[in-house]
């Protein structure tokens, strides 16, 4: 692959911004464009990486392959471009399956918890002197980067969206949980079950499948064509149960496995994730205690659970969870290991998960103390008559919490007046929209 060039539409992406990474390791010359490039951008023009703001059809014409999202149009003028010239085009998730061609691949799929489990599975490895090829769908603090260069095994996020991970053949195939997203693509929670189903199955002959116990029938036909099936949660082969908590952060937890292991992350959440990620690299020959071990020193990836600095006495936390079950998790994780009062700064992501999901998103909500509730981040979306933050935010109130929306604007002011004033408090930034860049504005504002 050396000596070619390749041209990435809408490269600050999390995914992508991988992938460009991925092929400049490689060798190849890369350049990329975004509508709104970003802090991002800098990152990768250190690297040597090309990153131009908004498109030209000028961009492809002297590369060798284009490669873009799922939330790029087909018409796209440089799609439309790179075609006339007989360039190759290649969406995101094919472009991951011709580099994870012929490599030891475990990709790990999961509406829940896939980045923190990606992560502690090359960051293990890492530890335990290999040297893995690691995508990730977010910024591994450790490494301060969503990909590390390496060499087998590849330990890749497969994400479910647009049905992208079924282009993958893994060697070991994961799933780390499984719930009711990206409807919009499945149309219902049977084609969406039946996807991971086909997902599992094709995991190389030899090769492993790992499963919740609670969700064990989507590796039904993995099984039947002679798969291992590993399963983990409760009940599972890996079974790992949180303790109580040793300190004002992370986590310890005991295995049916007679160990014991302790985690710099706090949640019940992530004692599952390294359930999951243990799991794992025993299919890749490593003795559980050593795993447990290499685990244990897991930094985290930026924007789960990140601790980000504070607003007066109150520790201010970044956090990317959308989903109900997420928010929930996240949060409960947050009251293990922080007594004082909980302020959280919700953003809505999708116009079309808001409307379907908005009454849980509020009773998960009610975790806290107080919520704020931004308008809806649209990202691929147009936006649905009735459907705004006033949703979530009436649901709230109707269930005995308290919330308000606000706008972007004047947030930084309703934060003066609702901020937990006695100190010793927490104020969470929650969602996979913008509302991280907001919480490191104001931040800067007040340091």
């Amino acid at each position: 692959m050396e000596g070619r060039a390749v041209h990435l539409i809408g490269i600050s992406g999390a995914g992508i911004s991988s992938i460009a990474r991925w092929y400049r390791s490689l060798g190849w010359e890369v350049s990329g464009c975004d509508a709104h490039p970003g802090g991002t951008a800098g990152d990768l023009r250190d690297e040597g990486i090309d990153v131009y703001e908004g498109h030209d059809p000028s961009h492809v014409e002297s590369c060798q392959l284009v490669v873009f999202t799922a939330a790029v149009p087909l018409d796209h003028p440089e799609l439309e471009r790179a075609r006339s010239l007989g360039i190759r085009v290649l969406r995101k998730s094919e472009a991951l399956a011709e580099l994870s061609h012929d490599r030891k691949l475990v990709a790990v799929a999961g509406a829940h918890g896939k980045t923190t489990t990606c992560g502690m599975i090359g960051w293990a490895l890492e530890r335990l002197d290999m040297s893995p090829t690691v995508f990730v769908g977010g910024k591994v603090l450790g490494w301060n980067s969503n990909f590390r260069g390496g060499s087998d095994p590849v330990i890749m996020e497969a994400d479910e969206y647009d049905r992208a991970f079924l282009r993958l053949r893994p060697t070991i195939a994961v799933v780390t949980s499984f719930a009711s997203e990206h409807l919009e693509c499945y149309g219902d929670e049977g084609a969406l079950a039946q996807a991971y189903a086909f997902f599992l199955e094709q995991t190389a002959p030899g090769g492993s499948v790992i499963v919740p116990d609670a969700h064990s029938m989507l590796a039904y036909w993995a099984g039947r064509l002679g798969r291992r099936v590993v399963t983990t949660g409760e009940g599972g082969d890996f079974d790992f149960r949180p303790g109580p908590v040793d300190g004002d952060w992370g986590a310890v937890y005991t295995t049916n496995l007679g160990l014991e292991g302790t985690l710099e992350l706090p949640g019940r959440h992530n004692v599952l994730n390294a359930s999951t990620a243990c799991a794992a690299l025993t299919q890749l020959g490593i003795d559980t205690e050593s795993s447990l071990e290499a685990i244990a020193s897991f930094p985290g990836v930026s924007r789960r659970l990140e601790r980000i600095g504070s607003l007066g006495d109150n520790l201010v936390i970044s956090d990317y969870a959308h989903h109900p079950e997420e928010i929930e998790a996240s949060l409960r994780a947050i009251r293990t290991s922080r007594p004082g009062e909980l302020l959280v700064v919700f953003e809505p992501h999708l116009y079309s998960r808001t409307a379907r999901m908005g009454s849980d998103m509020a009773a998960a909500l009610l975790t806290a103390d107080t919520v704020m509730v931004l308008p809806v981040f649209a990202a691929r979306e147009e936006p649905l008559p009735g459907v705004d933050n006033d949703l979530v935010c009436s649901a709230i109130r109707e269930m005995g919490g308290e919330a308000r929306t606000v706008t972007r604007d004047h947030l930084s002011a309703a934060l003066d007046d609702a901020a937990p004033s006695s100190g010793g408090g927490t104020i969470v930034f929650m969602g996979a929209g913008d509302v991280d860049s907001l919480a490191r504005s104001i931040l800067g504002e007040v340091e």
